[in-house]
């Protein structure tokens, strides 16, 4: 399956940005529903807000617990130009951008312009839609709208997924059975809690990325740049269980004055069935109290 921006709605942003008229102000953080369970917040720098909900599905919150955080890092010639993490009680707008809409059909879209510290001018437009139920699909396109080539573009995206507070307020909380899924162009990985609640963040175009890599992060929950995760050479089958961040990185390459990349990556949430999970909670149940009857014996 392959998404791609529109090049109107890549025209629309730059055009904006040009303007001036963007990007002086903040706004409240944009919500997405689907009316079937799924809703998404989407803060200014265009990772999911923090306070409240965040990321949920069918009622149950797959990254505001504890340590709230999704997070991006783009990187150039291989120097950071911005990585933000979802708490934004420190106002982390590493790139100045603003969210603006729904848009689209409820779409939101995530607009910005700025330098690099390699003299690079760009323009970042990005949309947030519901594809699905429990699908929350991210499309982002870079352009270089400055007169200096964009050597060696990296992006990377991640998550900490703490949805295993959701039914066990004082119980194991936000450990994750973590996977990598697939590498490559097919890249997943995938967290999944105590109880059967999984999140799972999938690339799902070729875009104009010549490189892209899965990643669990034992370290959690900051950014993690692209070469990071390559460096790491994590391959499919590989399992890492603990309050960890899943992540993608991105390899673009150049990009010329006047081009554009593009990628997208989709959150895919997943709930049990009421049965299968009524006998994981009741499971748990008796784990507890067998071992509250060791305790007190």
């Amino acid at each position: 399956m392959k998404f791609e921006l529109k090049k109107s709605h890549i025209a629309a942003a730059v055009a904006l940005a040009l303007s001036g008229a963007a990007f002086t102000t903040a706004h409240a953080a944009v919500t997405i529903t689907d009316g079937a369970g799924t809703s998404a917040r989407i803060a200014d720098a265009g990772y999911f807000a923090s306070g409240g909900l965040g990321l949920s599905y069918l009622g149950k919150e797959f990254v505001n617990w504890d340590t709230e955080a999704s997070n991006y890092t783009l990187t150039v010639g291989g120097v950071k130009v911005g990585g933000a993490s979802a708490d934004e009680v420190f106002g982390s707008n590493p790139l100045g951008a603003s969210v603006i809409g729904p848009l689209f059909g409820g779409t939101t879209a995530i607009t910005a312009n700025f330098g690099d510290p390699n003299g690079v001018k760009w323009s970042i437009f990005e949309t947030v839609r519901i594809s699905a139920p429990g699908h929350v699909l991210v499309q982002v396109g870079l352009t270089n709208i400055g007169t200096t080539i964009a050597k060696d573009v990296e992006w990377s995206v991640g998550i900490d997924p703490d949805q295993g507070r959701n039914s066990l307020p004082n119980g194991p909380g936000n450990w994750t059975h973590n996977v990598i899924n697939a590498t490559g162009f097919g890249s997943s990985v995938s967290a999944t809690s105590h109880d059967g609640l999984s999140l799972t963040l999938a690339n799902v175009t070729g875009g104009t990325a010549v490189g892209i890599a899965s990643y669990i992060d034992t370290a959690c929950c900051s950014p993690v740049t692209a070469s990071t995760i390559f460096g790491a050479g994590q391959a499919a089958g590989y399992i890492s269980d603990g309050d960890y961040s899943i992540n993608l990185a991105y390899r673009l390459g150049d990009i010329a004055p006047g081009y554009s990349s593009s990628i997208a990556y989709e959150y895919i949430m997943a709930v049990p069935e009421p049965e299968t999970y009524a006998m994981l909670l009741a499971g748990l149940g008796l784990i507890g109290f067998s071992a509250r009857r060791r305790i007190s014996a």
